[in-house]
């Protein structure tokens, strides 16, 4: 199997953290009342990679609760799936960060 071309316009740096997020439907412009836990794996300033046990669609809206650094409290970033597979038990997602 070849490697797959790099398209990231940024470069990614580990980031291994627990992340909250939650759901967001577009068509009602609300968000889902579930949150749902995943395991952040790499950030960059455009966007991040994670897995989680909740399958998402290229294009769907997440609303993230990505952990701050120096203090105990989250940060809610929005952002949109780019890509999504299956791996093993769970799924791996890459976001994009919307301004």
């Amino acid at each position: 199997m070849r490697p797959r071309p790099e398209r990231r316009s940024n470069i990614r740096k580990a980031f291994r953290k627990r992340i909250i997020f939650e759901r967001i439907n577009a068509e009602v412009n609300e968000m889902d009342n579930i949150k749902c836990n995943g395991v952040c794996l790499d950030i960059s300033d455009g966007g991040l990679g994670f897995n989680a046990d909740v399958a998402l669609r290229r294009g769907e809206l997440v609303k993230l609760f990505v952990p701050a650094s120096t203090v105990r409290t989250t940060v809610p970033v929005f952002s949109e799936v780019m890509w999504a597979r299956s791996t093993n038990d769970h799924f791996r997602t890459g976001l994009r960060f919307l301004q």
